[in-house]
C-alpha cells in the first residue's frame, strides 16, 4: 500500500509483540520496562532473531515454543492482513495528459489484482455540450498490470490490441442527435476534455458499472498556444489562416470542408505539424452567402495568392487539402490556377457539383442530385447514394474538371463505403482519366468499409450527417473499426505527401 510520495505504508513493525504477556508478578518501578508486568523467566517467550539464511527459522520456532492454536492464528492473521495492506492501490495512469488531437495514447493501469477482469470507460463532452462515452472490458496480467497497447480488449466497443480504442469509439450517449459530431470549429481556446476510468467489470452485460478503482484526465488539443493566428477579413476573402511558431519559411496550404462554415480543426493540426494553413471558408460564414449558391474561382484564386505571398511561406508552390465539396474545389483549383503542387482529395468528386463554377471564360455546370433516388430511412435518415447523376453521362461532360491541365500532385483518398456518393467510382474514374493523359502524378489509397467523413486520427465515427444542401440527415457510411483505421493510417500519409511535395 503506498503513501504520499510512493512511501510504502505497513501494518505493523516486525518485531511488534505477537499477543498480550501472560500473567506474572509486577516488578518494582524501574525493576523492568518502565514498570511493565513481565512474566516469569522461565514462562517468557523467547525473542527470535529473522534468520537469513533459513527465512523458515522464525516460523518453526515459534511453533515450538508457543504451540497454542489462538497465538497462531492470530499471527497468520496479522502476517495476511500485512501482505493484503501492503498491496498498490489500483492507478490508471495516460500519458500524456495534455497533448495534440492526433497524439498517441500510453495507457496503462497497475494493482488492478492479478488476472483481474476490469472494464475501461472513456467519457467526453462535446464542444456542442454533448455527451459521448466508450468501454471496453480486459484482463490484467499476472501482477494486475494492463496496457493497452499490449493488451487485448475481449469485448466492449471493440476487440483487440487498440492502443486508442477508447478514443475513436466513443459514441453519443443514449437518443443524443447523432448528425453532430464533437469535432470544433474554433480550436484556439479550449482542449476537448476526456476522462478515463478504470471499474470491477460487471458480471453480467446488463449490469451498470461499479464505483471508479482509479481515473485519469486527459486534454486533447487541436492547436497549440505558439501558432500564430490570422482573421481575413480584407476585401471578400474570409477565413483563419494559421502558421507555425518562427522565422519560417513553411509550406503553405489551402484547407476547404464541403459543409460550410468556418472549420479550424484540421488546418489547426497541419499547422503543429509545420503547414502554414488557410482555412477557407466559402459559404455560411459571416458575410459569405449563407447557403452554397453559384462559385467563383476567384474567390479561390485570391487565396492561393494571400497563401503564396504571404512572407511566412515557402512559395510560389503551396498545396489543398479538402473534403466531400471541398475536394472538387481542390480538384478545380489545380486544373485551373498555377502553384498548386499537391492536392489532397478526401472523398471528392471527379465532377463540379449541385452548382455552377465560374473559372475564367469556363464554366463548369453543378452535377446534379435527381430528388426521386433519394431513400428515407425508417430512423428519419436518408440515403443519398445513388443520388447523384452519373460524370460520365455524356449529357453531363461539361460539368467534369479536366484534371488533365493539371502539374499537381495527387492524393486521392476514398472510403469505400461512403453513402454521401460513390466516391470510390469516382476516384476510379479519375485515376483512369489521368493514365490515359500519360499522368504518373497520383497516389490512390482506398480503404474497405471507411465511409464519407474521414477527419484526422482518433476522431470519433459518425455514420450519420447533416447535408448542407438538401438540409436532412444522411448516411455518411462506414464501420467504426474499419473508418478508424482509415483515419489513422490516412493522416500518416497526408503528412508524408504533403511534406514530399511541398519541402
Amino acid at each position: 500500500m503506498t503513501g504520499p510520495a510512493g512511501a510504502l505504508l505497513r501494518s505493523g513493525s516486525e518485531d511488534a509483540p505477537l499477543g498480550p504477556a501472560p500473567p506474572g508478578p509486577r516488578l518494582p518501578c524501574g525493576a523492568g520496562r518502565g514498570g511493565l508486568t513481565l512474566p516469569p523467566a522461565a514462562a517468557r517467550p523467547r525473542v527470535f532473531a529473522r534468520n537469513r539464511d533459513d527465512p523458515g527459522a522464525m516460523w518453526k520456532a515459534a511453533q515450538a515454543v508457543l504451540g497454542t492454536a489462538g497465538i497462531l492464528l492470530l499471527l497468520r492473521r496479522s502476517m495476511s492482513t500485512s501482505a493484503l495492506l501492503s498491496q498498490k492501490a489500483a492507478t490508471l495512469t495516460v500519458t500524456p495528459t495534455i497533448g495534440l488531437a492526433d497524439e498517441l495514447l500510453d495507457i496503462k493501469g497497475e494493482g488492478l489484482g492479478p488476472r483481474a477482469r476490469v472494464t475501461l470507460r472513456a467519457s467526453a463532452v462535446s464542444y456542442r455540450g454533448r455527451l459521448f462515452h466508450s468501454l471496453a472490458h480486459y484482463e490484467a496480467d499476472g501482477r494486475g498490470g494492463l496496457d493497452l497497447a499490449r493488451d487485448p480488449a475481449l469485448g466492449g466497443d471493440f476487440t483487440g490490441v487498440e492502443p486508442m480504442g477508447l478514443l475513436w469509439s466513443l459514441t453519443p450517449v443514449g437518443s443524443e442527435d447523432p448528425c453532430f459530431n464533437q469535432m470544433p470549429r474554433g480550436v484556439m481556446k479550449s482542449p476537448l476534455k476526456e476522462e478515463v476510468t478504470v471499474h470491477h467489470a460487471p458480471r453480467q452485460p446488463a449490469v451498470s458499472l461499479g464505483p471508479a478503482l482509479a481515473s485519469a484526465q486527459v486534454q486533447r488539443w487541436f492547436s497549440s498556444p505558439e501558432l500564430r493566428r490570422a482573421r481575413l477579413q480584407a476585401g471578400r476573402l474570409r477565413g483563419v489562416f494559421l502558421r507555425p511558431p518562427g522565422d519560417g519559411p513553411f509550406p503553405g496550404l489551402i484547407d476547404m470542408f464541403g459543409d460550410g462554415g468556418l472549420n479550424e480543426s484540421r488546418a489547426s493540426l497541419l499547422a503543429c505539424r509545420g503547414f502554414a494553413t488557410l482555412a477557407l471558408p466559402f459559404f455560411g460564414y459571416e458575410d459569405l452567402p449563407p447557403i452554397m449558391k453559384d462559385l467563383n474561382l476567384d474567390y479561390f484564386e485570391e487565396a492561393a495568392k494571400y497563401v503564396q505571398s504571404h512572407p511566412k511561406v515557402k512559395g510560389p508552390n503551396i498545396g489543398v487539402i479538402g473534403s466531400g465539396k471541398g475536394a472538387e474545389l481542390a480538384f478545380s483549383m489545380a486544373s485551373f490556377l498555377p502553384n498548386i503542387a499537391a492536392v489532397v482529395s478526401i472523398n471528392g468528386c471527379i465532377s463540379n457539383t449541385t452548382t455552377a463554377l465560374t473559372c475564367g471564360r469556363f464554366i463548369l455546370p453543378g452535377l446534379p442530385f435527381n430528388l426521386d433516388k433519394i431513400s428515407a430511412m425508417g430512423s428519419g435518415v436518408y440515403d443519398v447514394k445513388e443520388a447523384l447523376e452519373d460524370p460520365l453521362d455524356p449529357a453531363y461532360r461539361e460539368s467534369r474538371i479536366p484534371l488533365e491541365k493539371a502539374n499537381a500532385h495527387f492524393l486521392v483518398i476514398v472510403g469505400e463505403d461512403d453513402r454521401h456518393w460513390k466516391s470510390s467510382v469516382y476516384a476510379d474514374i479519375a485515376v483512369k482519366h489521368l493514365t490515359e493523359h500519360g499522368k504518373t502524378n497520383f497516389t490512390l489509397l482506398s480503404y474497405p468499409n471507411a465511409g464519407h467523413r474521414i477527419d484526422p486520427p482518433y476522431s470519433p465515427f459518425f455514420s450519420v450527417s447533416l447535408d448542407p444542401v438538401l438540409g436532412v440527415p444522411v448516411l455518411g457510411g462506414g464501420q467504426l473499426k474499419a473508418h478508424a483505421v482509415a483515419q489513422i493510417e490516412s493522416w500518416k500519409k497526408i503528412l508524408e505527401f504533403l511534406h514530399l511535395h511541398l519541402g
